[in-house]
């Protein structure tokens, strides 16, 4: 291996660790406040379809982003390297589990309050997708500083 292959490596394996962290961040600082803009929006109709296409795209967009698709194949190879796909996995279990354990609190409270369909289905997306990007951001937080 050359001096200039090395180098080259040197640089996108930085570049994949600054990325890394800058998705971490982005990670938690959108499950924050995708929890913080949807418990605003709890009202009698609930979150309307315009709130919902927006958090849609900017999940889609983060999602892109955060996967490396239009990134440099070796630097998309370090950015969803194993630890990340551990790391993913275990936040998609997460946040399934608690979209599940909401759901059953959402059935037991329908017994003293009555509400819709539409906050029940805001309030079981919101926290389980608020919890998977939380869990994965923290979870890259500690492997990269482990």
């Amino acid at each position: 291996m050359g001096y200039v292959e090395v180098k080259m490596t040197t640089m996108v394996a930085d570049r994949a660790e600054r990325l890394v962290r800058r998705r971490s961040t982005a990670a938690i600082m959108m499950g924050t406040i995708l929890i913080v803009t949807q418990s605003q929006r709890m009202d009698d109709g609930g979150a309307g379809p315009v709130s919902w296409g927006i958090t849609g795209l900017v999940m889609a967009l983060f999602l892109l982003w955060a996967s490396g698709l239009f990134r440099d194949p070796r630097l998309r190879g370090m950015l969803n390297d194993e630890g990340s796909d551990v790391n993913r996995r275990r936040s998609l279990m997460i946040g399934f589990w608690n979209m599940l354990a909401t759901a059953m609190v959402c059935y037991a409270l329908s017994f003293l309050k009555d509400y819709g369909p539409r906050d029940a289905i805001q309030i079981i997306m919101t926290v389980g997708i608020s919890s998977a990007l939380i869990s994965f951001g923290v979870s890259e937080r500690v492997s990269i500083h482990s």
